[in-house]
């Protein structure tokens, strides 16, 4: 079956279609069972996505803090060249390490549930500056992360309509 009339799809895309994902022999309980582990195992990616790229994120901030800011008088290339520095290299590492495990996710769960849920690094993140480097948030501020919260919370529902 093509997805595409009128186009040509490569042989690999039966690969894709969900009557080839299961083998014949495994009865529709099975298949549930093997959604539900790899829906787990999917969100599990997720979860680690998100905390290696917060991670990531906030080790970043702490070399850059560390670095300050472009001086006006030294040459572009100088201050580029001072980022290499074992924080900047494991603040990119971690960040590198986190969209392996998005990739990962993405194979077990659908983007319209994944991406939402990762917007979660936001408020993550958030936390993270002000515990970490003691950055100022305001009720706007605390407002902004509350209503991320809240839409991915509704995002994740799936709520069935007959």
């Amino acid at each position: 079956m093509n997805p595409l009339p009128g186009r040509k799809i490569s042989r690999y895309s039966t690969l894709l279609q969900p009557e080839n994902q299961y083998p014949e022999n495994m009865t529709g309980t099975e298949i549930i069972k093997d959604k539900n582990s790899d829906h787990a195992i999917g969100i599990f990616y997720l979860m680690l996505d998100l905390l290696i790229s917060v991670a990531g994120q906030l080790t970043l901030k702490y070399a850059m803090h560390n670095l300050g800011s472009i001086p006006e008088d030294a040459p572009l290339t100088d201050y580029l060249l001072s980022m290499i520095s074992l924080p900047v290299i494991a603040g990119l590492g971690l960040y590198g390490l986190g969209i392996v495990f998005w990739i990962l996710c993405l194979t077990k769960l659908d983007l319209s549930f994944a991406y939402p849920a990762g917007t979660i690094q936001y408020f993550l993140i958030f936390i993270g500056a002000w515990v970490i480097f003691d950055e100022q948030i305001n009720f706007l501020r605390i407002a902004g992360a509350v209503v991320i919260v809240a839409g991915v919370v509704v995002m994740s529902k799936d709520i069935k309509v007959s």
